[in-house]
């Protein structure tokens, strides 16, 4: 039962459109009619300028994060104050560990499918680095930089958020090989984490082989015409 609340709680707080709020707040217009008519932190830069885009990309970190340590707070103080929403696990089944990152997950799934909103969300980059954070915080600062300076560099804001996703499970591994050992299901969620992100941005993949994916601050390319935005290169 602990496990079922905090998957629960965590789809919910992932859930929230902060893209879909702030942008409403700051320009007055819904984020889903602008651009890749998605809600991360790249369409909302589009759609209402760098503050907001900010804004919207820490509350979605802050939701992922936010779920892990709300999961393993959950199952230790389930443990320790023996409530009984263990039932149907023991408490030595009942693991701080395993419960973050079942409720990492549901926030990402919460973020790329919000119940909110009909099920239509961002990409789950900014959450899925959120996640990360409670778990191997200097990996995860490190693969955001990394993201960040080939966003910089290449202005594609897809190749930044996949490369930077994918160097989490690399960087787990070099921890674990050189510093502080990491559990192994934590290496297997980042593996899972890079996984998810890469199929999230398979259309972006298919635009950036043909040379029509979008640049931040770019005109529309090829891949824009008669799709209602969908040649954008949204990584959030």
């Amino acid at each position: 039962m602990v496990y079922l609340l905090a998957i629960t709680l965590a789809y919910l707080i992932g859930s929230f459109p902060s893209g879909v709020v702030v942008v409403r707040i700051a320009r007055g217009i819904d984020v889903r009619r602008v651009g890749s008519r998605r809600s991360g932190a790249t369409n909302v830069f589009r759609a209402a300028g760098v503050p907001s885009a900010v804004i919207v990309f820490l509350l979605d970190v802050f939701k992922g994060a936010g779920a892990v340590w709300l999961g393993m707070w959950l199952a230790g103080r389930a443990v320790e104050a023996s409530w009984g929403i263990l039932w149907p696990f023991s408490p030595e089944m009942v693991v701080p560990l395993w419960a973050g990152l079942a409720a990492g997950l549901a926030a990402i799934a919460g973020h790329n499918w919000p119940i909110y909103i009909r099920f239509k969300g961002g990409r789950g980059v900014a959450t899925s680095l959120g996640t990360i954070l409670p778990l191997a915080p200097v990996v995860g600062a490190i693969g955001f930089l990394i993201g960040l300076l080939i966003i910089i560099a290449s202005r594609y804001a897809s190749l930044g958020s996949m490369i930077g996703c994918c160097c989490i499970p690399t960087g787990m591994i070099l921890q674990s090989l050189v510093f502080t050992p990491l559990p192994l299901l934590t290496i297997l969620y980042g593996a899972l984490i890079a996984a998810i992100i890469i199929f999230q941005h398979r259309d972006n993949i298919s635009r950036l082989r043909t040379g029509t994916e979008r640049r931040l601050g770019g005109k529309r390319g090829q891949g824009d015409r008669g799709t209602g935005g969908q040649g954008d290169g949204d990584g959030r």
